[in-house]
């Protein structure tokens, strides 16, 4: 990863922008705090013994303007310490480019103070601008079959229940292709896109299929989705010559015409020059009852004397036994990969599919669900077939369905053994939370950005990078988060959403629009990958799934006025990230916040321009205070000269400091 280890010490501490007099072995520190609204704040921390209150030692800050400061005296070594504003708030300092975990899902500042070494976090190493790093990427995920049909053909599956997929739900392939993906390699270049996460492009189950909740749901599926694979019974005791050889999903296309779309996307003219790189979906956890392995290899094969044990009805998604055994459907039974011929097979298909393919990642499914040994074995195995990957990472991102849990995330996120991160699940409940809900504080969305930016890394040499994102294939289309038709952040996808396409109609009024806009505005200008789910650039509608899985459209002449604006949005902020790296490489330290309003800029690297950004989130105009500056407007031109910015409802400003 090229990261130095850095000791901080005194003599560094102006640098950091921690300058302060030392003193034998104390330090005299001035720190402050901007917040116009706050009635009192004070300072604690392990020089205070972590007192909750002044009358026992914690330390007032005295306010002038909307600023709060106080002048501490520190002892010599690691100094922790938080902000406690209003009594109750205990919040890091934005100021603050040191912290660690606080043990408690958030994160303390730290002040050194001496001559001996502090082994802190690093101050961010920002890598050479022109080189490519998985910190610049814009990553789009799309559905194959539900993105662009190239021939106005498909191949439905015997009695799954379709639907019109352009305007609402279908369990049917409709016809999109690897071609179609491979002709709109263009309009993904435009969009800003520089990584491209495909839908499992493997040979699915030929079958149609009952949900998991059959009594509840009474659709039958195809595997247009590609969660279904259906491998043939392959020998792989020569890994780079299986035998038989695996086979893509005809319903998509052929393997040429799957390598020509990895070829097309690797060369194509992207907006950080390095092309796009492209990551496959792996499904691990299960395979079609119907395909030649589970035939062949019933004993690979996780049951219960003979019985699979299936997930769902039985509740065992948490179970300390079943739940990485369980199947998720009879149809889809479970691999053992407690057995450790199993775990070869399987690490040896994904490592075959990503060499063969030439792939620069793996987007990895359900990753709580299968044992760690399988991840462990995978990442040494992807180490000895790509030593030198571009970027120093063959990225692996996996998903766990959690929002509230950071921990359950974050104990498979190791780059050298496991994952490089995840898709952030607190993240999107976060901003869904902060930017649409009406009463959504975005100085909460602030504080825990500050506790979650480093919270997933696992030490100088180990850092993690997450996935951002605001709208998923496993939830309700983003657009009804933001036009607050759906008021839960963490709601996610049952029969009453999903088959009710009537529900959940295409807004037709500016603001969730402008909502959704601020989301991608965050995500865009801030450490972590964003993500882009298709169709979500445009405020595609759809309920839950299958619903929110519609045909992309094509013909602009569709689509509203406010749908073609956001894109344009997301296309210049996409743009912005691949030219200005600090916004995924640097470090945000806040100038303002409230409620309503957020100003942070994104800098730390030497010799990389800084970036401003101006959030109003209130459904008024706002006026916020920037730092002192002259500024270019990189959304939408001209020059910001003023001290302060009236920021429109709902919207954001994204500027480059002279």
């Amino acid at each position: 990863m090229n990261l130095v280890f850095r000791w901080v010490t005194s003599v560094g501490l102006a640098s950091l922008g921690l300058s302060g007099m030392a003193f034998g072995t104390t330090c005299q520190q001035t720190f402050s705090y901007k917040n116009a609204n706050a009635s009192s704040v004070w300072i604690t921390g392990s020089f205070t013994d972590w007192a909750r209150h002044p009358d026992l030692g914690a330390i007032p800050l005295t306010k002038s303007g909307d600023v709060w400061t106080a002048t501490v005296t520190l002892p010599a070594g690691k100094n922790l310490y938080k902000f406690v504003v209003d009594g109750r708030s205990w919040v890091a300092d934005p100021n603050a480019l040191l912290q660690e975990a606080d043990g408690f899902g958030a994160m303390n500042s730290i002040h050194p103070c001496g001559d001996d070494p502090v082994v802190t976090q690093p101050l961010p190493q920002c890598g050479h601008p022109e080189a490519f790093d998985w910190r610049d990427t814009v990553m789009y995920f799309a559905l194959v079959d539900r993105f662009h049909d190239s021939d106005g053909r498909a191949s439905p599956v015997p009695g799954a229940t379709g639907g019109d997929a352009q305007h609402g739900p279908s369990a049917q392939y409709v016809g999109g292709d690897f071609q179609g993906m491979t002709r709109k390699m263009d309009y993904l270049t435009d969009l800003g896109v520089t990584a491209l996460w495909l839908s499992a492009p493997y040979d699915a189950r030929d079958e149609s299929g009952a949900s998991v909740t059959p009594d509840q749901d009474p659709h039958l599926y195809s595997g247009y989705h590609g969660y279904w694979p259906s491998p043939r019974n392959i020998d792989y005791s020569k890994p780079e010559a299986p035998s038989p050889r695996p086979r893509v999903e005809s319903r998509l296309g052929t393997e040429e015409e799957l390598k020509e779309l990895i070829a097309t996307a690797h060369g194509a003219a992207s907006a950080n020059g390095h092309g796009v790189k492209v990551l496959f979906d792996y499904v691990m956890k299960h395979v079609d009852s119907k395909s030649e392995l589970y035939q062949a290899h019933r004993d690979w094969f996780a049951t219960d004397n003979g019985r699979i044990r299936v997930c769902g009805p039985e509740n065992l998604w948490e179970h300390p036994y079943w739940g990485t055994r369980c199947s998720f459907t009879d149809y889809l039974p479970g691999f053992d990969f407690y057995n450790p011929e199993v775990r070869r097979w399987s690490v040896s298909d994904a490592v075959w599919w990503a060499r063969e393919f030439q792939l620069d990642g793996l987007r990895l499914d359900a990753v709580k669900h299968i044992p760690g040994e399988w991840l462990i074995e995978l990442r040494q195995a992807l180490k000895e077939t790509f030593p030198n990957p571009e970027g120093d990472r063959f990225y692996l991102v996996g998903e766990v369905f959690d929002y509230y849990n950071k921990e359950n995330l974050k104990k498979y996120v190791d780059s050298q053994t496991m994952l490089d991160g995840q898709f952030d699940f607190p993240f999107k409940k976060t901003a869904c939370e902060a930017l649409f809900r009406p009463d959504g504080d975005i100085g909460y969305l602030d504080y825990w950005l500050s506790s979650n930016d480093r919270y997933y890394d696992r030490g100088l040499y180990n850092r993690s990078l997450m996935v951002n994102w605001i709208g998923n294939h496993d939830i309700p289309r983003a657009i009804h988060f933001a036009s607050r038709q759906i008021d839960s952040c963490v709601l996610g996808s049952f029969p009453g959403n999903g088959w009710s396409s009537h529900q959940y109609q295409q807004p037709l009024d500016a603001a969730p629009y402008e909502r959704l806009g601020l989301a991608f505005a965050t995500m865009l200008t801030n450490p972590g990958i964003p993500l882009i789910y298709y169709g979500d650039e445009i405020g595609l509608a759809g309920g839950g799934d299958p619903d929110n899985r519609r045909m992309m459209p094509w013909d602009d002449r569709q689509l509203n006025i406010h749908q073609l604006v956001l894109r344009d949005k997301v296309r210049k902020l996409a743009h912005i990230r691949a030219r200005y790296k600090v916004l995924g490489r640097g470090q945000r330290r806040t100038h303002w916040v409230d409620r309503d309003a957020w100003v942070y800029t994104m800098g730390g690297c030497d010799g990389f321009d800084q970036i401003t950004v101006a959030i109003n989130k209130s459904d008024g105009w706002k006026n916020v205070a920037l730092p002192a500056g002259t500024y270019e407007d990189l959304m939408q031109g001209g020059r910001v000269t003023d001290s302060t910015l009236s920021l429109a409802p709902r919207s954001f400003r994204v500027l480059k400091a002279d």
